[in-house]
């Protein structure tokens, strides 16, 4: 048995990080059960650091508690597996590289160019540093961070990440990268390094802010030459650096696109302005680098009204790469978009519903230098599957590509059956989570770009069985506990993307999204077994819990004096008070909460507009989540020995789930229009058992009454076919995954989707696309039932996986393959005539609990497995 997959924190190779104790992770290859591990890891000078020894044991990991290490370390580990016949394999060597861990590591300072405080967009900055070598190198290695965005180029050639140091709040963090020169130096080298907005001081969130975190970019960045000799030199930033801002990247945001002026280049007649108040230590990100990936190349389309047109065939998040060799001072500009207007183009899904005209432009203008030139944007990247092409006299397709870009994570799941519309979808779900997953998991990749934590949540779940995620979302809650305030509350977008006190800042803490901090931590142990993400977010988690408490205590906006800035919304307060009971202190009513969000309108009962129906009280929904939330925490902080705050969740989840019944479930049934009310109490656990099954027979009912038809928005969507499925209703299921007649998900691919949309139905009746979103996961949470229940693919526990699958509906075959923190886990099955023949292949060291409809259950140990099933007719 050998160890594949070897990993420190989540991450192959990991590269410039500042996790002292790391953990080490593998999955086996070969053999039935590993009975032992060994880790052995050492040093540059290849001096043992870290020795486990023998250790009898099943777990693939283990927290690296040698030497201590420092900064600059580089060490190299291997682990030996025995397996049942007691025989020891070594695997190949993995390797990590500890970044700068003090303050003190720091000697560079922060650079800026122009002394700013005024609210204008300016220029690219550019920095140069030249500088000769004498002796042989050893190892380089730069540390670099921006206020900003940045690119490197070392003697002319571009080197490190993607819209680096990527998102986050940088009043409260800055991330560093860590990138190897070593193969790059040579006797003379120029390090130049492009600075521009980004998150920083760029657009931001569905406002469209800017210059939410300061007016000024800034840099910060150290080379470190190791020699041969045992030298070391450190270029850091300093005055030393040149600098200017009339290079050919005239304008750039993230979202509106980037203005290039191919016949200009850096003319460096300035230097570099230290900035000595600037203070701010970088850590580093310990997350995936986004990169360039997939490329597609276009077909050229002519619009009804003769404009050239570029069809990449795929919605991506990226952008375009060209050649061009036109008159010096020809324009040419590339506009992308998601969706054509009868064939033309159109900036739909670039604004918003109530007509925002901030929109977003997602345009390249670039301006020829006579020569012929290869471009593409440095600190912009779009939503799109088209562009529009003006200002070329001909147009060659072959000249351009698009590039998908989206976080380097792994991504091993993948599910296919006998309906294509079905794969299709799946597909465009896939695509969707790449285009998203962009340092956060950005709600769309056009206009908003915003790292929303109900879109977050509702899609986790189905994530971990697309991708490894844990790397990534390790990241993005640590941005979420950033942005966390001091009373508890959770901000519904992490990082934030406005000032405090704006439009949108009183709906954090909305209920059922602000849980994420909850349920992504409980559902990356539960899936990944990995107890971490429950100790590394307890302040998280308890925080919000406390916070919910107070919220839970809070009835003051049912009591709203004269002159209260809330005092014209009273009519509709008292509309929704609740009757008293000894039970309401357990359910939160104050404050904003986004609902549903995005049920959609032509199958379900809306208010008389939308803002009555955003600042109407949800007490449903709250008391809902208030149970499921501190259900979800009882059990982690037990798991971990925290019993006096699992304590306290107990409480509050009893409580909220007598209140539930008191105010809302009523004969053992619940009395409503709405298909999410019928679902919510079912999934999170809120009914008894005659409750639940008199429930779902009324949730099963009103799905067949509208015609198989999606009637729930974005929280209990995930929810939905599974609650059918697993209460006796899995033709029902079935025949909603499959419907085609919109709202519902197969209707997206009818009308030509290869992403999934915001809402289910993103045209009008004549065609025209409206203002939402072409490429939003939300409604791609329910994947999850192809994998979980379609092929039955569950993690049960560390090294333990169910598999119980539910064959239906018209499907003749299906499969789904999973690839997770125990390795790689296939189930499928055929119908052929009246037989149903079953595939399983089971990963090394783990075991599966199989349980067949037939009721045959059975425990599968690693390798591949067959079973028949007689159907019944």
């Amino acid at each position: 048995m050998k160890a594949i997959r070897l990993k420190t924190a989540d991450l192959t190779d990991a590269f410039g990080i500042d996790i002292l104790k790391p953990r080490l992770s593998w999955n086996c290859s070969g053999g039935k059960v590993q009975t032992a591990f060994r880790v052995v890891a050492r040093n540059e000078k290849k001096e043992t650091v870290f020795d486990t020894g023998k250790r009898a044991s099943h777990k693939m990991y283990c927290d690296y508690e040698g030497n201590e290490l420092a900064s600059r370390s580089k060490i190299s580990w291997q682990v030996c597996l025995w397996d049942e016949t007691n025989i020891p394999e070594w695997s190949a060597e993995a390797y990590f590289e500890m970044g700068l861990i003090d303050r003190t590591d720091w000697c560079a300072k922060w650079i800026c160019g122009v002394d700013t405080n005024k609210e204008e967009r300016l220029p690219a900055d550019y920095y140069l540093r030249e500088f000769s070598i004498c002796e042989p190198v050893a190892s380089a290695r730069l540390y670099i961070t921006a206020l900003g965005v940045y690119s490197v180029r070392i003697n002319d050639i571009s080197i490190g990440n993607i819209l680096a140091p990527g998102s986050t709040a940088y009043d409260k963090r800055v991330y560093y990268q860590t990138y190897d020169l070593t193969q790059y130096l040579t006797q003379e080298n120029s390090l130049e390094i492009c600075v521009a907005d980004g998150w920083y001081k760029g657009k931001l969130g569905a406002d469209q802010q800017e210059y939410v975190f300061g007016h000024q970019t800034k840099l910060l960045a150290q080379l470190e030459i190791r020699f041969k000799s045992g030298k070391k030199e450190i270029i850091g930033t300093d005055h030393s650096f040149r600098w200017c801002n009339n290079g050919p990247i005239r304008f750039t945001d993230l979202k509106d696109g980037e203005v290039y002026d191919a016949r200009m280049r850096p003319r460096y007649v300035d230097y570099a302005i230290v900035d000595i108040n600037e203070g701010r230590i970088p850590t580093a990100s310990n997350s995936p680098a986004i990169a360039e990936q997939e490329v597609f190349s276009p077909v050229l389309e002519i619009s009804p009204n003769g404009k050239n047109i570029l069809n990449f065939g795929q919605n991506i998040a990226g952008y375009i790469r060209f050649r061009v060799k036109e008159a010096a001072g020809t324009e040419l500009t590339i506009s992308m978009f998601e969706a054509k207007d009868h064939g033309e183009y159109s900036d739909a899904s670039l604004s918003f519903p109530q007509g925002n005209v901030n929109f977003v432009k997602q345009k390249i203008t670039f301006i020829a230098s006579g020569k012929p030139e290869m471009f593409q944007p440095e600190f912009f990247y779009s939503g799109f599957q088209y562009a529009l092409v003006e200002g070329l006299t001909k147009i060659n397709p072959s000249d351009f590509e698009a590039v998908a870009v989206y976080s380097d994570i792994e991504y091993g799941g993948h599910f296919s059956c006998s309906n294509e519309k079905l794969n299709k979808f799946f597909n465009n779900t896939v695509w969707s989570m790449k285009s998203n997953f962009i340092d956060v998991p950005t709600d769309c990749p056009q206009r908003e770009k915003s790292g929303w934590t109900g879109d977050a949540q509702v899609f986790c779940n189905t994530a971990t069985y697309i991708a490894d995620t844990k790397a990534f979302f390790r990241k993005w809650l640590r941005d979420v506990a950033d942005g966390q305030e001091g009373n508890g509350r959770v901000a519904n977008v992490n990082p934030r993307c406005g000032q405090p006190g704006s439009r949108t800042d009183m709906l954090n803490g909305s209920c059922g999204w602000a849980d994420a901090a909850i349920i992504i931590p409980y559902t990356l142990w539960k899936n990944t077994g990995d107890d971490s993400f429950i100790i590394d977010n307890y302040e998280l988690m308890r925080n919000w819990k406390n916070y919910i408490i107070n919220l839970c205590e809070d009835k003051t906006m049912f009591t709203l004096s004269d002159g209260h800035p809330l005092e014209s919304l009273r009519p509709i307060y008292e509309k929704y008070k609740l009757k008293d009971s000894k039970w309401n202190k357990y359910i939160p009513e104050a404050g904003f909460h986004w609902g549903e969000w995005c049920v959609p309108e032509s199958q379900e009962p809306v208010a008389s507009d939308p803002i009555t129906e955003l600042i109407k009280p949800k007490q449903e929904l709250t008391c809902a989540y208030t149970y499921y939330s501190m259900t979800l925490l009882e059990q982690m902080m037990r798991h971990v020995g925290k019993n006096d705050e699992a304590d306290i969740c107990r409480e509050y989840a009893y409580g909220s789930k007598e209140a539930y019944h008191f105010h809302w479930v009523k004969d053992d049934k619940i009395d409503t229009k709405h298909m999410a009310e019928l679902v919510r109490p079912i999934a999170l656990g809120l009914l008894n058992d005659q409750e639940k099954k008199n429930v779902a027979e009324e949730l099963a009912l009103m799905v067949t009454h509208r015609n198989f038809k999606v009637g729930t928005g974005f929280l209990s969507t995930p929810f939905l076919l599974q609650t059918l499925a697993e209460n006796g209703y899995l033709r029902t299921a079935y025949k909603m995954m499959e419907n085609e007649e919109a709202p519902s998900w197969l209707a997206m691919v009818a009308q030509g989707a290869t992403t999934v949309w915001e809402q289910y139905e993103c045209y009008d009746n004549e065609g025209r696309p409206q203002a939402h979103s072409f490429n939003h996961y939300s409604p791609g949470a329910m994947c999850s039932f192809l994998f979980d229940t379609v092929c039955g693919i569950r993690v049960d526990g560390e090294n333990k996986i169910s598999i119980k699958p539910k064959p239906g509906g018209t499907l003749t075959h299906a499969k789904a393959k999973v690839l997770t923190a125990y390795g790689e886990i296939i189930s499928g099955w055929e119908k052929e005539d009246n037989v149903i023949k079953y595939t399983f292949t089971v990963p090394a060291n783990v075991t599966a609990n199989l349980i067949l409809p037939d009721g045959t259950e059975n425990t599968l140990s690693a390798g591949s497995h067959y079973y028949r099933e007689l159907r019944m007719s």
